[in-house]
């Protein structure tokens, strides 16, 4: 039987890199030959803390959902998808089933019958429904950004920015500088980044940052507030995911002003709230998931976003136990993995 390597979450904070069999296409399903594939924090955190009520099955589980490659195969009934073999492609997460309760109701993200398309190996089968064809001369690596650009866009669909309305960014690591590039292109004005890496500040700087906050060594809020003129920033959006880091963001919002807690929490965290002070300010809360529906929006916009400036360093598949390493570490934006 054919192998191929795969990052698998086999037991109690371990991930492991194994051999695996190769999967086989069956009836309406889409084999992908994976290219590049992103490290993400809620992979790891998953692991870690039980990000998004993840529990490894017994047997231990696959784990990626960010992803780039080529259609290889295609089982039969497949072609109805208007795939073909030899299409470039990216993975959503959730291939929905369609049917389902959650499915109709427009929230295929939710979907409960749903297959979950894995990247961090060499090839994965899946439905049609998770698969998106991108254009043929698209560039691999760039194209392994598209599911967190995905949510970065439904994010800032559910928080939409108006023209001159200041904007900070907490945490500016993968998905961070993604959603600041993405905020530089909104006509957001006083473009804010803050982070406790100097690196990543002065990368948020190239990427057209107008100021940068060291949260470590400056106080958020006080230096928020003097950028601001003591106004508060109209859109925050927190992406750090640290549990320090979500209650400032409450002190810094401006009236009628919105924070976006983008990141994914530990699921133990209970974030304190003076409601007092949010209904003085006519402030909003907004968190982010995701939704398949914007894919081709995501699509369409990825040549113009910085990915050189957030993708920081690329690692074989082989070496995936060094790249999750330097993840850890926090310096670069992004760690891509190649995995064939």
């Amino acid at each position: 039987m054919a192998t191929m390597k795969a990052i698998w979450w086999t037991g109690p904070d371990k991930i492991e890199l194994l051999d695996v069999p190769v999967p086989e296409t069956k009836p309406g399903m889409v084999k992908v030959k994976l290219a590049y594939a992103a490290i993400c924090a809620t992979d790891i955190h998953m692991v870690s803390m039980g990000a998004m009520n993840a529990a490894c099955r017994d047997g231990g589980q696959p784990l990626g959902h960010e992803g780039s490659g080529e259609i290889v195969e295609m089982g039969p009934g497949a072609e109805k998808s208007g795939l073909k073999v030899g299409d470039k492609v990216v993975l959503f997460p959730v291939a929905a089933c369609g049917v389902c309760e959650n499915c109709k109701n427009g929230f295929r993200q939710y979907c409960t019958n749903a297959h979950m398309c894995h990247t961090y190996c060499q090839y994965a089968v899946v439905p049609p429904s998770g698969v998106f064809k991108i254009p043929d001369n698209a560039d691999l690596q760039k194209y392994a950004l598209v599911e967190p650009a995905n949510c970065v866009i439904r994010g800032m669909d559910l928080s939409p920015i108006s023209h001159g309305q200041t904007v900070l960014v907490t945490g500016v690591g993968g998905i961070g500088s993604i959603l600041l590039d993405m905020v530089v292109h909104s006509g957001a004005a006083k473009i804010t980044a803050a982070d406790v890496v100097p690196q990543k500040l002065e990368n948020a700087l190239a990427m057209g940052a107008q100021y940068t906050i060291n949260a470590k060594t400056e106080d958020l809020v006080a230096r928020g507030l003097e950028i601001t003129g003591g106004k508060g920033f109209d859109h925050i959006f927190e992406v750090s995911g640290v549990p320090a880091a979500a209650p400032p963001c409450l002190d810094l919002v401006a009236r009628c002003g919105t924070v976006t807690y983008f990141a994914v929490f530990p699921p133990s965290y209970e974030l304190p709230v003076n409601l007092h002070d949010m209904f003085m300010k006519e402030a909003r809360i907004q968190t982010v998931f995701t939704n398949p529906d914007i894919m081709h929006r995501v699509i369409n916009l990825m040549p113009r976003l910085q990915t050189d400036k957030v993708i920081g360093k690329v690692y074989d598949l082989a070496d995936a136990m060094e790249a999750i390493d330097m993840f850890h570490k926090s310096i670069h934006p992004k760690i891509l993995l190649k995995c064939n």
